[in-house]
């Protein structure tokens, strides 16, 4: 059970890590950066906030890096309660990877547009400003085809939870939701006509189910039984809030993006401790086994 349980907060914690900045780099930063039906405003935009296009490539690039790492916890949970679903859930998360790679370079385009001095002599601003908006939708709707396997991961997860008797069996329904959520909210998208996506355009806050109920318990119940470990997840749950209120704060314009990044700095802070703490813990178990063994 103790194994379980490491390997329990582990999973969770490098789930919650991989999300960390998401809302960031897929919502918020879009946001600022797009102005619907005006392709001049936005490039005007994108120029005047170089750093803030920068910091959600990061963002995106650190949530594809992790979300390999928290795969291959979660196959490392799940695989005793069912192999095979457990592979399901590492190869539909590890499809996402390269995807978000690409996707990337969608957010790159535009900076490369509008800093190379060549491009610039052979096209006009209407023409760069069309181009512009052309990668950022672009980049927009590589979002909404990753989402599809965001909510597709979820339903094999959420049918490990149930059959996997140390986790409570209600959790996997949030993690059904969730998942439905996001497929619909793509499908929905790519498919219906603009004046009908309203229909599944408020689908997608059901992804909010995933990290509470389940990264977060994962933290909580793997650290159970050791007062320490209680206190170091409580920490990542106000690392999880500060996170959250600090990008409220940004997108109400009450701090700006040199002071977000020092929040987030924090939070993380929180979080590498945690780490720090269950690595020595493991080490310290390892040596006491040895000298048990010896």
């Amino acid at each position: 059970m103790n194994d379980t349980r490491s390997l329990a907060r582990r999973a969770g914690l490098l789930y919650v890590l991989a999300g960390s900045l998401a809302p960031f780099a897929f919502l918020y930063a879009p946001g600022m950066l797009v102005v619907p039906g005006d392709a001049l405003a936005t490039a005007a935009r994108v120029r005047a906030s170089e750093g803030l296009l920068r910091a959600a490539i990061y963002g995106e690039l650190y949530n594809a890096t992790l979300l390999v790492f928290a795969g291959l916890a979660l196959y490392e949970l799940f695989r005793n309660v069912n192999r095979r679903t457990s592979l399901l859930v590492l190869a539909l998360m590890l499809v996402s990877v390269p995807i978000s790679y690409v996707n990337s370079l969608a957010y790159i385009a535009p900076l490369v547009l509008l800093k190379n001095p060549a491009i610039a002599a052979v096209l006009d601003a209407r023409e760069l400003a069309g181009l512009v908006s052309f990668f950022l939708g672009l980049h927009n709707y590589g979002l909404v085809i990753n989402q599809i396997f965001w909510g597709l991961w979820l339903f094999p997860i959420g049918r490990l939870v149930e059959r996997s008797g140390f986790i409570p069996r209600w959790l996997a329904w949030p993690l059904y939701f969730a998942g439905a959520g996001y497929v619909l909210n793509s499908l929905g998208t790519l498919f219906l006509p603009p004046s009908l996506r309203w229909l599944t355009g408020s689908l997608q806050a059901l992804g909010v189910g995933e990290l509470p109920f389940f990264g977060i318990y994962l933290l909580i119940w793997g650290a159970r039984g050791h007062r320490v470990d209680r206190v170091a997840a409580g920490l990542v749950v106000i690392a999880k809030i500060l996170g959250i209120a600090s990008l409220a704060l940004l997108m109400l314009r009450r701090i700006d993006m040199i002071q977000y990044g020092g929040l987030v700095l924090v939070s993380l802070a929180f979080l590498i401790a945690l780490v720090m703490r269950w690595r020595w813990a493991g080490s310290s178990a390892r040596q006491i086994d040895v000298a048990l063994d010896g």
